[in-house]
C-alpha cells in the first residue's frame, strides 16, 4: 500500500513542509502556558479534562488558555480570510 506522501508531488509536499515549519515558529513564540496547551491539545491529543489534570489547573483555565493561544496563531500565521494556510493543497 502507497503511503500519503506518494500520493502528492514534490511540490506539494515541499508546500506542506513548508507550513508545518511556520506552524512550529509560530508555536514557538507562544509562551510557555499557551504552547503547552496547544501541544497537549492537538499533537498529544488530550482531552480539556485531562489537560486540567496535568497542569494542575481547572477546565476553565484550558478552555481560555486554548482560545488566546489558538488567536495569537491565527495573528501570527494570517489564517484569516485569505492567510496562507487555507491555500494549502
Amino acid at each position: 500500500m502507497a503511503s500519503t506522501d506518494d500520493c502528492f508531488s514534490p511540490e506539494e509536499v515541499a508546500k506542506r513542509n513548508e507550513i508545518k515549519d511556520k506552524v512550529w515558529q509560530a508555536i514557538g513564540k507562544l509562551d510557555e502556558k499557551h504552547r503547552e496547551v496547544i501541544i497537549l491539545r492537538h499533537f498529544k491529543n488530550m482531552s480539556y479534562d485531562q489537560i486540567a489534570e496535568a497542569l494542575f489547573c481547572n477546565k476553565g483555565t484550558v478552555t481560555s488558555r486554548l482560545y488566546y493561544a489558538r488567536k495569537k496563531l491565527e495573528e501570527l500565521l494570517g489564517t484569516g480570510k485569505g492567510g496562507f494556510i487555507h491555500d494549502m493543497p
